[in-house]
């Protein structure tokens, strides 16, 4: 790789990480005008996004933009007329290397390619070839974290090239884990949720397949994927599949916190009849979280009778 190339990359690198900083600083300052129905971790994690997100859009303008050491080219002009072979060194390097990851102006050089057979058996090859866990890496010199970068990248392309002929291959390796590193699980949700129209029923019947084993381990992170895809394109069979998800999870909190999320005010009487049938057994954390729930839902909670006695004062302790 040419060395300019990598100076670009690195000053790239650099200035996005300090604009992230500074986006993050900005926001913190505003944690003061929190409105009063939001709680302080919500509203700092909604300004953590939008600080990314404006960050994101300040990087893409940076792309955009001519540089000497790349002739005069801005890196998406430069990019996208490199051959493939040197685009894959340099996705590599930048998905090895940069702690913003691989440039957007990268994956579209890559996912724009004309042979498209070509960045696909790539992109496939990286994805079967890699290490899901550190115990498949068994390298100790070797930061697991780093090394999938790769792996994401490449889910990156394919989601540009809107090529979902990896989704099953991918969930059949993710559901074969009983339990995998965050950062993995995120990656694999960024891929999976790209393709609502396919992921839908994938995700839907891998579910039903394990509904007698308590949707436990990676079921868990399909629920929360379905309400992610849901709540941008809300359907029937995905308000259903987090209803069948609360009554067969062993771990009801994840389906009670999807259903909130997911937003659809039928829930209602499924969680208030629970309440009422369980009184006697529910445990605490999940009665606050069932409750949280109907609230959120539009529900009301005055005629639910309280076991524990305390859930209006832990509301107003926050």
């Amino acid at each position: 790789m040419k060395e300019e190339i990598k100076q670009v990359l690195e000053r790239y690198d650099q200035l996005v990480g300090l604009i992230l900083d500074q986006k993050i600083d900005e926001f913190a300052d505003k944690m003061d005008e929190r409105p009063p129905e939001e709680d302080d971790v919500t509203y700092e994690t909604y300004l953590q996004r939008v600080a990314m997100q404006e960050t994101e859009e300040q990087s893409r303008i940076m792309e955009q933009e001519p540089s000497d050491l790349l002739g005069g080219k801005s890196m998406n002009e430069y990019f996208a007329e490199l051959p493939f072979d040197e685009l894959k060194e340099i996705l590599e390097y930048s998905a090895l290397e940069l702690d913003r990851g691989v440039p957007d102006s990268i994956v579209n050089a890559v996912a724009g390619k004309k042979d498209r057979k070509e960045v696909i058996s790539y992109a496939e090859q990286i994805v079967k070839d890699a290490a899901w866990t550190d115990e498949e890496l068994g390298n100790e010199d070797t930061l697991f974290e780093m090394e999938f970068q790769k792996v994401k990248a490449c889910f990156k392309v394919l989601a540009q090239m809107n090529e979902a002929g990896l989704l099953v291959q991918v969930l059949d390796r993710f559901m074969s884990y009983p339990k995998i590193p965050d950062f993995v699980a995120d990656s694999v949700a960024e891929y999976i949720e790209a393709f609502p129209d396919e992921s839908i029923p994938l995700l839907i019947e891998k579910l039903n397949e394990h509904k007698d084993d308590g949707l436990e381990g990676p079921c868990e992170d399909l629920v929360i994927m379905l309400t992610n895809i849901g709540k941008n394109e809300p359907c029937e069979e995905i308000y259903d599949a987090l209803r069948s998800a609360f009554r067969y999870m062993n771990n009801k909190i994840y389906a009670v916190i999807c259903l909130a999320d997911y937003g659809d005010g039928k829930a209602v009487p499924m969680l208030k009849s629970y309440i009422n049938r369980h009184q006697d057994t529910i445990d605490r954390d999940l009665f606050y979280e069932i409750m949280s729930a109907i609230q959120n839902l539009g529900g009301d909670i005055t005629d639910i009778q309280d076991p524990f006695g305390d859930f209006t004062k832990k509301m107003k302790n926050g």
